[in-house]
């Protein structure tokens, strides 16, 4: 544990900082109890016990009256003294009572993240932990939340602990036969080879849904492109049920990119429109055309958009042109303009002259009529959301890490075992990879963090947890 005596207290905003009915300020460390008593008027608190009282300044003059709730060492979220002076949420009074506490001796502003990084100092849960709960705080959709809730409450430390328990056996089973057996039995080997080779697949099996893992928790970004003119950003404005881009029925309309958060069935979507594919000579078009390519080659999910009037020769050799490089992307086909005369005979053409549509899933509507239309939007957003982004889930949904620094322990894990397996015939030297694995799982809960890393860690959270 860290002692708290050589350190400054601290404070910091726990709240948001604007207008609302209260704010919450929290100071931690050894001028906790001081400043209740100045501040609070409260020289005696029993803990976890939550007192009404006047809020003042340094000179005695009222600020507010609000409620004050002490928590003593070692019980508190920091492991410190803790102080929460619940106030009226009013700039006012918030940017008051900061400036009297920041004339406390041995007190000052908290750093991002710093009662988190002090808590984990402290002993009050490993790294995952806190991570985790940086995660939950920032999730804006469903299951943002239930990932982070996963990393904050013991399952992502559960599977690392039976990784750590498991490994730790297999090395003392390594060890026995070393010390104490002149002959390698058979038997021991290939128990301990199985024992590895299942840790392996686990870490193997994190390593591989890292990618859904990072879109569930950063979001899954979509991008939406077609010929000129086929309603591009009418169905974009229809996903986003608001017009965040211009439309119109000339051509070209759109000549940059516009991007968008929506969130679908408790998924985080980024959606992007982009300028029409086309030859042009307009340059600033050009632009727009080459930068919808550029994204054409980074994204891995694709809407491609036609209509029956968009349906000519240059429009379908430009969409032929396109498919072919992106064989391997997730994509879905909209057919738009459903309400045109022989809406149905002209996607016909479409897939004669271009077979390879057939092997997307399509669906058929007319943004223009489907704007306020539930009984449409209910089955695009299915149709969405079952093609392009539960697609990749897996059914154990055990999607348990998401930032880079775990994953890049894990690998580090899985190489080390698969070392420790291909050297298996050499004891010494698969136990010296296997103490590397163990070192690796450290790292990963955060135990042989030195503090400068925890920093970089750590200055990612918000101010005030």
């Amino acid at each position: 544990m860290i002692n708290s005596s050589s350190r400054e207290s601290i404070f910091a905003l726990s709240t948001s900082y604007g207008q609302s009915a209260i704010a919450v300020i929290r100071i931690s460390g050894e001028q906790a109890k001081k400043i209740a008593g100045r501040v609070c008027g409260r020289t005696k608190l029993a803990q976890r016990y939550a007192y009404l009282c006047k809020i003042k300044d340094l000179q005695g003059k009222l600020i507010d009256e609000g409620m004050v709730v002490f928590f003593k060492s070692p019980k508190s979220y920091t492991g410190e003294d803790l102080l929460e002076i619940h106030t009226h949420g009013s700039i006012a009074v918030i940017n008051r009572l900061i400036k009297v506490l920041s004339d406390f001796p041995q007190t000052r502003p908290a750093l991002p993240g710093e009662f988190s990084k002090r808590a984990f100092q402290n002993g009050k849960g490993n790294l995952l932990k806190y991570e985790g709960l940086n995660n939950l705080i920032l999730s804006e959709t469903e299951n943002q939340r239930l990932m982070a809730t996963k990393q904050t409450f013991g399952e992502s430390e559960n599977i690392c602990f039976l990784w750590r328990e498991g490994m730790a056996r297999i090395l003392a089973m390594i060890d026995a036969v070393i010390e104490f057996s002149d002959d390698v039995d058979t038997l021991e080997l290939n128990s301990i080879e199985q024992s590895i080779r299942t840790i392996i697949n686990q870490t193997h099996n994190i390593l591989k849904n890292a990618a859904v893992a990072k879109e569930l928790n950063f979001g899954f970004n979509i991008l939406i492109f077609g010929p000129p003119n086929v309603g591009k950003s009418s169905f974009f404005n229809l996903l986003c049920q608001d017009d965040k881009t211009i439309t119109s029925s000339l051509q070209g309309t759109t000549r940059d990119q516009t991007s968008s958060q929506i969130d679908l069935f408790g998924n985080k979507i980024n959606i992007t429109d982009s300028a029409g594919i086309r030859e042009t000579r307009d340059p600033v078009e050009k632009k727009g055309i080459k930068k919808t390519f550029q994204s054409l080659s980074i994204f891995k999910k694709l809407i491609l958009v036609l209509s029956p009037d968009s349906f000519n020769k240059q429009n379908v050799d430009g969409v032929f042109s396109v498919l072919k490089k992106i064989k391997r992307k997730k994509m879905v086909v909209i057919f738009n303009k459903t309400d045109l005369s022989g809406s149905k005979r002209k996607y016909e053409a479409w897939t004669k002259h271009i077979p390879e549509l057939t092997n997307y899933y399509s669906f058929e509507i007319s943004c223009k009529n489907s704007r306020n239309n539930s009984k449409t939007l209910k089955p695009l957003f299915d149709f969405i959301n079952q093609n392009l982004i539960a697609v990749d889930r897996n059914e154990n949904d055990d999607y348990y890490f998401s930032d880079q620094r775990q994953l890049e322990c894990i690998k580090r894990i899985n190489s080390n075992l698969k070392n420790s397996l291909e050297h298996l015939r050499e004891l010494e030297i698969s136990a010296d990879f296997l103490r590397n694995a163990l070192k690796e799982t450290d790292d990963l809960y955060g135990r042989s963090d030195e503090d400068n890393k925890l920093g970089i860690i750590f200055k990612n959270f918000c101010i005030g947890k």
